[in-house]
């Protein structure tokens, strides 16, 4: 086997420090071997170094400028640094390299619609479908923009394609497929054949699990022992770059945070980086490397210079994505975890947690594709279990650092969103402007399952949308 060949297996197979060591090896050999450098830059887009990825990704284009899948790299790269306008004109760039090439018009299509110009991405999915009339991700995605009926010629090929034991459907896509059909019947008001197709849409993610919300408790029980009074009350660390206020979003996922988000944004002093990977990668691996333990065990090994350095690396990270920001957002929900260490690194950060009522939330996780291979992501009673520990972990934080954390609950959010936002804003040390209330059809960048549904700003009717499936929900408690 071949050294890039080697590479491009390590790669695969999630080895990306031995992938990335053998890509270097090439390109001692050859410092302009495009494979190498192409699979260097993959690994840092992997890894989360972004700008890394994206100077790589630009080297490649330099040497190679008629390869469409080099230009829908970059675009990723561009995307992950918020660098909208450049990562459209990547894809324009491998789009015409080749107009029927279906990654790039299905990575048109997805950024078309997470940028809201959706005539766009209707147009690049239709250029899909008559290459090939049975892509599966071009048909959900229709189907997301409400684009498709049931009744429609292509829902029904496709489900047919769906019911044929001859079709060749990967997990992902028949995965995919019965989410959309969920939708399609939901549409119509046949609950019992939507919700077929959603419990079987779930069932097949967890079965590709192997492990459940049990395997996590012991994490959640070390977060809880490790950060304690004694713990906390010897955090004295210096505030790090005091020119930048990070904002943490946390909560359970489908509790409102990208509404927050596009709300907050409107205020002239805050930028987002959208759901940042930084605290649960680089900034534990670092505190892996310090101190031999992992997170959070390791917290307590953590002198005042390492909490000042961690926190420095953090921002230095952010900075990458918005160099000019005063208030950046981290909006990854499960940084809920990560309070305690927020406060050890970053004291001038603001957290605010943003709570939504325990059956809307669940359903809104349920019904929802997320793709990632979490149990409490597709099932009703892992659901419920890993609310039950993510009550727990924020009862600890309330307990032991209440006056870090600022709470708003999603239904007053919709009901009075002018009050408060301003209540977010004073605790963030800023003053209301009229624009947090005016992003509605704005174009902006929305890349989180939200994206259609807050283009039409406000909706106060996203509660109690669980009612006509109330009998199919018992375990949620």
């Amino acid at each position: 086997m071949t050294l890039i060949l080697q590479a491009n297996e390590m790669y695969q197979q999630g080895n990306f420090k031995k992938a990335e060591a053998l890509y270097r090896q090439l390109l001692r050999v050859n410092p302009q071997d495009i494979n190498a450098l192409w699979g260097l830059g993959k690994v840092a887009l992997t890894l989360d170094s972004y700008q890394v990825a994206y100077e790589v990704f630009k080297k490649c284009i330099k040497l190679y400028t008629q390869e469409p899948a080099l230009w829908l790299s970059l675009a990723q790269a561009c995307q992950k640094l918020t660098r909208f306008e450049e990562a459209e004109q990547a894809l324009i760039n491998a789009y015409q390299l080749n107009m029927k090439h279906l990654p790039s018009l299905l990575a048109l299509a997805i950024f078309y619609c997470e940028a809201g110009e959706i005539d766009k991405a209707e147009s690049h999915l239709a250029d899909i479908l008559a290459i090939n009339s049975t892509h599966v991700q071009a048909f959900c995605l229709l189907t997301r923009l409400n684009r498709l009926t049931l009744a429609s010629e292509q829902s029904q090929l496709m489900l047919r394609k769906l019911s044929s034991l001859k079709a060749p459907l990967s997990l992902h896509e028949e995965i995919a497929l019965h989410y959309a059909f969920f939708t399609l019947y939901h549409q119509i008001k046949d609950y019992v054949q939507a919700f077929d197709h959603l419990k079987k849409a779930n069932d097949l993610q967890t079965s590709a699990i192997n492990f459940n919300v049990d395997d996590m408790k012991p994490f959640f029980l070390s977060l809880i022992t490790t950060f304690n009074e004694p713990l906390m009350s010897r955090v004295d660390v210096p505030i790090n770059n005091e020119s930048l206020v990070p904002i943490f979003i946390v909560g359970q996922p489908r509790s409102g945070s990208t509404l927050l988000e596009q709300m907050l944004i409107g205020h002239q002093d805050i930028n987002s980086g959208g759901e940042l990977p930084f605290l649960a990668g680089d900034i534990a691996q670092g505190i892996w490397q310090i101190t031999g333990k992992h997170f959070p065990e390791g917290v307590g090994l953590l002198s005042q210079d390492h909490c000042k350095k961690l926190g420095e690396h953090y921002l230095k990270s952010v900075q990458s994505i918005a160099p000019n920001a005063k208030y950046i957002i981290d909006k990854m929900p499960a940084n809920y975890q990560s309070i305690g260490l927020i406060k050890m690194l970053l004291p001038q950060a603001k957290i605010i947690h943003i709570k939504r009522d325990v059956m809307d939330v669940s359903w809104s996780i349920y019904q929802n594709n997320f793709e990632a291979p979490e149990p409490y992501f597709c099932s009703l009673t892992e659901i419920s279990e890993y609310n039950d520990c993510y009550q727990g972990v924020m009862a600890h934080w309330y307990g032991l650092i209440p006056d870090f954390i600022h709470t708003i609950e999603y239904s007053n959010l919709v009901v009075n969103p002018e009050t408060e936002i301003t209540k977010v804003l004073a605790f963030c040390g800023l003053a209301y402007q009229s624009e947090c209330l005016a992003f509605s059809n704005k174009k902006r960048h929305i890349s989180t399952l939200s994206d259609i549904q807050l283009r039409s700003g406000i909706k106060q009717n996203q509660t109690e949308a669980w009612r006509p499936y109330k009998a199919y929900l018992k375990a949620i408690k």
